[in-house]
């Protein structure tokens, strides 16, 4: 009866452990119809990540994608210093924030039925500079927010929930803010 006990609470708890589900918000908000705008020819870019995990995989997914985005670009990521820079640069920026939020810990005691949500603030950057005719011509700084909510209830929806939503939510600010004609606006 004990170990049924036992296996029971350990089932509870990994259910709690996926049972949040996550909304992301950024500023300044993207514009989702920046796919059927002209786009900005991007002859070279560098890629920097910051992030406090060694592999971080949101990074090596991103420049995987920035590769596709513009394929004809050339990476000057790892030159040491060159003579004008890239047309475009990129800094990626993950934050740790140490972990579960306090109202969390009462939620996983209560084996779900108390319900939390947690905002995370600027959990993730994406600094973009884009430099026209060996100038500086706009730069565009996208801070990624997250609110969790968690409860016994939100099972079924956070087994829906896709893995990969900052990945996507970087590639529409990399196709907004590449979106053509846009140096004389002084964004």
């Amino acid at each position: 009866m004990r170990r049924l006990i036992a296996h029971g609470c350990v089932v509870v708890s990994v259910a709690m452990l996926c049972s949040g589900c996550t909304s992301y918000a950024t500023v300044p908000t993207i514009n989702e119809h920046a796919g059927t705008a002209t786009q900005e020819i991007i002859s070279s870019f560098s890629y920097e990540i910051d992030s406090p995990w060694k592999n971080s995989r949101l990074g090596k997914d991103a420049y995987a994608l920035t590769k596709n985005m513009i394929p004809n670009a050339q990476d000057l990521s790892s030159r040491p210093t060159a003579s004008s820079p890239p047309a475009l640069e990129i800094k990626i920026s993950e934050f740790s924030l140490g972990g579960a939020c306090t109202q969390e810990y009462l939620t996983g005691l209560s084996f779900g039925l108390i319900p939390s949500w947690c905002t995370r603030p600027d959990l993730f950057k994406f600094d973009f500079i884009l430099n026209k005719d060996n100038g500086f011509c706009r730069q565009r700084t996208y801070s990624v927010s997250a609110t969790t909510v968690s409860h016994l209830v939100m099972i079924p929806f956070a087994l829906f929930e896709p893995e990969k939503r900052p990945l996507a939510i970087y590639q529409a600010s990399l196709k907004d803010f590449l979106q053509a004609d846009q140096c004389s606006k002084g964004l």
